[in-house]
């Protein structure tokens, strides 16, 4: 148990998601997780919520959206891929090229790499999906059972999506948004 705990935190730390004990829920649903950031501020109070897949030492994917921002129909959450390399290692993402997201299905949507150096000096590569696709994606995520990230390097990482409607409903829930054009 203790491992799983320890995994579960480097796989938050990678997503950005690290805060003090008791400012964070966490669910599981099958293969995805739903992780809620309360963020305080002085000038509002908003969550930060992320659902996702993947992580000891895989690419994690995620769908993430902040409470205070325009939610569905106007705006979806951002579809997006991490990978993270050990120190001195450079990642398959590279900074400015296309990345991939392919479903069962032969549907296809793509984003583009931004990589740099964490402070910490460790190589990482975040592939966003465009704003307007986001909600090709979303949608593709949740009519099929398995989503492959690419890039010209190879593949990167073939994901189950067993688990995801529930995980964006709960998502959805906690954040106060609606599921207008992905679930319902």
């Amino acid at each position: 148990m203790r491992f799983l705990a320890i995994s579960l935190s480097c796989v938050l730390t990678g997503l950005g998601l690290v805060q003090t004990a008791g400012a964070q829920d966490f669910w599981s649903y099958k293969d995805w997780n739903v992780s809620i950031e309360k963020v305080e501020s002085e000038q509002d109070d908003h969550k930060r919520c992320v659902i996702f897949t993947g992580g000891d030492g895989l690419p994690t994917i995620s769908a993430t959206f902040f409470s205070g921002d325009v939610g569905p129909p106007y705006s979806y959450p951002e579809v997006s891929v991490l990978e993270r390399a050990f120190r001195g290692h450079a990642t398959l993402m590279k900074n400015g090229e296309p990345v991939f997201f392919s479903f069962d299905d032969g549907d296809s949507v793509t984003g583009k790499v931004e990589a740099g150096f964490d402070e910490e000096g460790f190589a990482f590569a975040n592939g966003r999906v465009a704003q307007e696709d986001n909600i090709l994606a979303l949608q593709a995520m949740r009519r099929n059972g398995e989503l492959a990230v690419s890039v010209a390097g190879g593949s990167l990482i073939i994901a189950s999506l067993n688990g995801f409607s529930a995980a964006y409903l709960k998502m959805a829930e906690v954040c106060a948004f609606s599921t207008e054009g992905v679930l319902d």
